[in-house]
């Protein structure tokens, strides 16, 4: 045998040894909302998916792979843990949670002596929702920023944190690991990084895909660069599509149809053959036991998948069976009627108040429902549901109400009624059957993204035509209402929403912004303390609670609370803003330049940030600063705008120029007692046109029904008219319903007043309360009103 050929048969012996050997590591790789159709080796010819198409080229690539539920946290759970929904309860994100008794595949390789690590990017993969079980390290942690265009959004972290991440931790793994790294970024809004964007801007969907695509790249590279052994097993799979319009659905998880339930599933590494395509369906259920048995490990006990690996060895027999089918979302956010079924080689049934049945093998697309006309194969299949679900518990969101939690709920006005009525006996269909109302889902949709537009009466509009009324169209009509400034709409839709899904945690949440506005703020504290207990608390929640806390005075609880904000898994950057606000009020400016620091120049630009920022200044005593924060705000012509500005250059004492900004928007509404009372204020204040002063006062206090600020601003034109009874009166009629910063500035009026009567006693009295209570920095120029009162009491004569 001659030297080549001898070394050529060593190398080859060498090479199988190698391939024989179990793999030291596992990686599995899921790419949420990624359709097995738009990846390249699954037959999408335009498709940027390079690195997908790599893997299947080296392993093996399952030609059908089934999906359980067209929802993340539910699919998870059963990739993570052999069992399908009806095993291990979890069948919706956000109120349900994986249990502490289920055996998971992170459990029992970290049993084997692996480290674990998961890396995820979505909100709904929390740890409090229980799938960080078995993991070392399990890296939650998201994006801070609101999609543009968009009022409600699952929060995230694009593909790229989380490879980052991902990669930081490898470099100090150990040899032997299993690594779980979830890619968020197919998911909608799809509104993918440059230069995707640009390159698919027809196709967004694509554009992220490909994004994600590259982001795999990043991960394997850095994985072979380090591990080069080949003994490194890799799994890539999705969660579950996305219908993008099929079947009339905008998104996913309302329908059961292969848009949504059909994912890509490859496998490449050791004891892995390459290039072998399974064309046998399988399903995600079986993802969990292929692993454990690639790896060497026992099984979880009491799996409903199995091991795979037979199939690619060519065993018939191994064929995993009919994969199971679910959506409870229909119920839960819709309130129609739930969906399930079953797949198998050539079949789908779905049954719904009207049963569907579909030949996958010859109607792909699922465009003939043939239940009528193949009732023996309905009635097979629906039997074979039966089956599944014989000993199946009812769904019952596991974010169990305790006796205190319910308590609080019916304090708030909402029944609850026994534990049993939150659950929902799986395999009963009943309600509005989903194929009706597929309108209703663009409605939704389309309300959404107006919403996130900025155009709330629009929203309203489209929501109006919905027949449905589940409890996620009332969160969006309550969202609508409260961006379009009517909180008591609001508060109706959110009550409206909670009845029908109480343990929803964003609908205490917004509840809580809604009685926030009407100023109901003991109700408002109460519903988002409430939605704080429901589920994992995000930053936005503790930046509301905040918000609250700040409105009843309590600033150092507002500032902790924003502070929890910031440093949430999932952060909210306005919580960084007003938290800085804060300190420029309490004159730390240093911390605050370095909190907004730390803040996206856009987030700094937001008007409603620019506003508090400037009213803080204002407070904090810098109005020149305040003017500047404002110079940058558009519209200009904004009437709100020009008020705020009129009120910082009387502060700045630029009292001409005040008026004159004041005097403009009276005249574009002669009408208005606001407009009025400020004009009236200013010409007191310059100690001008007293007589114009005194019925432009009058006029305000008429016209808003004698406010408390209205009836000051007259007291201020009669005092510097010389008519201290007159203004006295006035300010005893306000004092009863003033607080704050007004009722302050009436107490200096007051002061001033029985000063100019001789009262001298009472009028340092008064002058000395006038200093006590929240909020006597909001008033203009009441340092130099007070100094002049103080002036009055000093003179031997009184004047």
């Amino acid at each position: 045998m001659g030297a080549r050929l001898l070394a050529a048969l060593w190398l080859a012996v060498f090479a199988a040894l190698a391939c024989s050997r179990a793999p030291e590591r596992a990686v599995l790789v899921t790419i949420d909302t990624l359709r097995a159709d738009r990846v390249g080796c699954y037959g999408d010819s335009v498709a940027a998916t390079p690195v997908l198409d790599a893997v299947a080229s080296k392993g093996v690539r399952f030609a059908v792979a089934i999906s359980p539920a067209p929802l993340t946290l539910p699919t998870h759970a059963t990739l993570l843990t052999g069992l399908d929904p009806p095993r291990h309860g979890v069948h919706h994100n956000g109120t349900f949670r994986l249990e502490q008794d289920l055996p998971t595949l992170a459990e029992r390789l970290r049993d084997q002596g692996l480290a674990t690590a998961a890396f995820v990017s979505a909100y709904v993969l929390d740890r409090d929702f229980g799938l960080a079980r078995g993991f070392d390290r399990y890296d939650d942690r998201m994006s801070a920023e609101r999609p543009e265009g968009e009022a409600s959004f699952v929060a995230e972290r694009r593909a790229d944190a989380t490879v980052d991440a991902a990669l930081a931790w490898l470099a100090a793994a150990p040899e032997r690991f299993f690594l779980w790294v979830h890619l968020y970024d197919p998911h909608a809004p799809q509104r993918p990084p440059e230069p995707w964007a640009s390159r698919f801007a027809l196709d967004p969907y694509a554009g992220e895909v490909a994004f994600a695509d590259e982001q795999l790249g990043r991960l394997l590279a850095a994985l072979e660069e380090r591990h080069d052994d080949g003994r490194t097993l890799l799994v890539v799979t999705s969660d579950h599509g996305e219908s993008l319009g099929d079947h009339g659905e905008p998104t996913h998880a309302y329908g059961l149809y292969d848009a949504t339930q059909r994912v890509p599933l490859l496998v490449r590494g050791p004891g892995v053959p390459r290039a072998r395509v399974v064309e046998t369906p399988v399903r995600l259920v079986d993802v969990a036991p292929t692993v454990l048995a690639l790896l060497g490990a026992p099984p979880l006990e009491g799996a409903d998948g199995r091991s795979l690996v037979p199939l690619w060895r060519g065993s018939a027999a191994a064929a995993p069976g009919v994969a199971y089918l679910e959506t409870l979302a229909t119920r839960f956010d819709m309130g129609w009627s739930p969906l399930f079924g079953v797949r198998s080689v050539r079949w789908k049934y779905i049954r719904a108040p009207r049963p569907e049945l579909y030949d996958v093998a010859a109607d792909p697309a699922e465009r003939r429902n043939l239940a009528e006309s193949e009732p023996e194969r309905v009635a097979e299949l629906d039997a074979l549901l039966t089956e599944r679900l014989a000993e199946a518990a009812p769904a019952t969101p596991n974010r169990s109400v305790s006796a205190e939690e319910r308590a609080r709920l019916e304090a708030l006005g909402y029944v609850l009624g026994r534990d049993a009525e939150l659950a929902l006996r799986l395999g009963e269909v009943d309600g509005p059957n989903p194929r009706d109302f597929l309108a209703d889902l663009r409605a939704r949709h389309d309300a959404n993204r107006l919403i996130g537009a900025g155009r709330p009466l629009e929203a309203l509009e489209r929501l109006a035509g919905i027949e449905s009324a589940g409890p996620d169209v009332e969160r969006l009509r309550g969202l609508a209402s409260l961006n379009a400034g009517d909180a008591a709409g609001a508060e109706a839709a959110f009550r409206r929403a909670i009845a029908q899904n109480p343990l929803r945690q964003e609908n205490h949440h917004l509840l809580g912004l809604a009685l926030a506005r009407l100023e109901r703020l003991d109700e408002a504290e109460a519903s988002l303390r409430q939605a704080a207990e429901f589920a994992p608390a995000t930053g936005a929640l503790y930046t509301a609670r905040g918000h609250v806390a700040e409105q009843r005075g309590e600033r150092e609880r507002a500032a902790t609370y924003y502070a929890e904000a910031v440093d949430a898994r999932v952060p909210d950057r306005e919580a960084l803003w007003r938290l800085a606000a804060l300190r420029i009020e309490d004159g730390r400016r240093d911390e605050a330049e370095r909190l907004l620091a730390g803040l996206h120049p856009d987030a700094r630009r937001a008007p409603e940030a620019v506003v508090r920022l400037a009213e803080a200044e204002y407070h904090g005593g810098q109005p020149e600063r305040a003017l500047e924060r404002l110079a940058g705000l558009e519209p200009r012509d904004d009437p709100a705008l020009r008020s705020r500005e009129a009120t910082y250059l009387e502060a700045a004492g630029r009292l001409e120029e005040a008026l004159a900004a004041r005097e403009a928007l009276l005249a574009d509404a002669p009408e208005d007692p606001a407009a009025q009372n400020d004009v009236a204020w200013t010409l007191a204040a310059l100690g001008r046109d007293l007589g114009r002063a005194l019925a432009l006062a009058e006029a305000g206090v008429s016209g808003s029904g004698r406010a408390p600020a209205t009836l000051d601003t007259l007291a201020a034109v009669r005092l510097r008219r010389g008519e201290p009874l007159a203004a006295l009166a006035a300010i005893e009629r306000a004092l009863a319903g003033a607080r704050g910063p007004v009722r302050a500035s009436l107490l200096v009026s007051r002061a001033e007043a029985l000063a100019r009567l001789g009262r001298r006693v009472e009028a340092k009295a008064v002058l000395a309360a006038s200093l006590d209570g929240e909020g006597t920095r909001a008033v203009t120029g009441l340092a130099r009103r007070r100094a002049r009162v103080e002036a009055l009491l000093s003179d031997p004569e009184g004047e």
